[in-house]
């Protein structure tokens, strides 16, 4: 098998929202960075301008392991308009101390870059929203390593939502039960709007989730890692 270059970047926010479209009084989070949020971090602190982010989630592969899904917050605001209009109560939630791990390969020279460029940043790192500033995990929190193409059956990592699931092992007292989220994986473009391109996917944490069948993974070092 070809071995690649991947990168690994273990976060731990004191706070994270990646908001869930379609939404207004209540401003719902997914319990992981969706791949437009993790390569945006990427391209921003590399310094990208906007169309190179775009091309970007085309050319780079990711992968997550929720290691931790932290506690779920609210923060309850309202919109104030003129003295004669009602107030709307908009609840917002977040992820408190959420830990994860992230996974990416790619175009070697922009892995190489990237590694650098987390470690001295042209920008402020964002994992999510404004508020959500990125904070590593651990002292060595992002490395690069050897990644090879392989199969298997036994994954901590999000996975496609048409999987067939045989078994869910339990291996920690707070888990995030398997469920499924729609989530968007890239943009497409007509003119100046844009239009997100959704991808359904099963998150998880806390458990190992055994397949029927093998699918295609990334091994990062020898973990298994689905990507997209």
């Amino acid at each position: 098998m070809s071995e690649l270059l991947g990168l690994i970047v273990e976060a731990r926010p004191l706070q994270a929202h990646f908001r869930i479209p379609h939404t207004s009084l209540l401003l719902d989070t997914y319990p992981f960075p969706p791949k437009t949020t993790a390569v945006g971090m990427l391209a921003g602190v590399m310094g990208y301008p906007p169309d190179s982010y775009f091309r970007l989630l085309r050319e780079v592969n990711y992968g997550v392991i929720i290691e931790d899904q932290g506690e779920r917050i609210e923060e309850i605001s309202a919109i104030y308009k003129n003295p004669h209009s009602p107030l709307y109560p908009i609840t917002k939630v977040s992820l408190y101390k959420p830990h994860f791990r992230m996974f990416f390969t790619g175009p070697e020279e922009f892995i190489e870059r990237a590694y650098e460029a987390l470690l001295d940043p042209k920008f402020v790192p964002y994992l999510g929203d404004s508020e959500s500033l990125f904070y590593p995990a651990s002292p060595g929190y992002v490395k690069l390593v050897e990644v090879k193409h392989g199969k298997e059956k036994t994954l901590r990592s999000i996975l496609p939502a048409n999987v067939e699931v045989e078994s869910v092992d339990v291996f920690r007292k707070r888990i995030l039960a398997p469920k499924e989220y729609e989530v968007p994986v890239a943009f497409v473009y007509r003119g100046k709007h844009r239009r997100a391109v959704y991808r359904r996917f099963l998150a998880f944490s806390g458990v190992v989730i055994r397949l029927k069948e093998p699918i295609d993974v990334m091994l990062f070092d020898g973990e298994p890692v689905f990507t997209f």
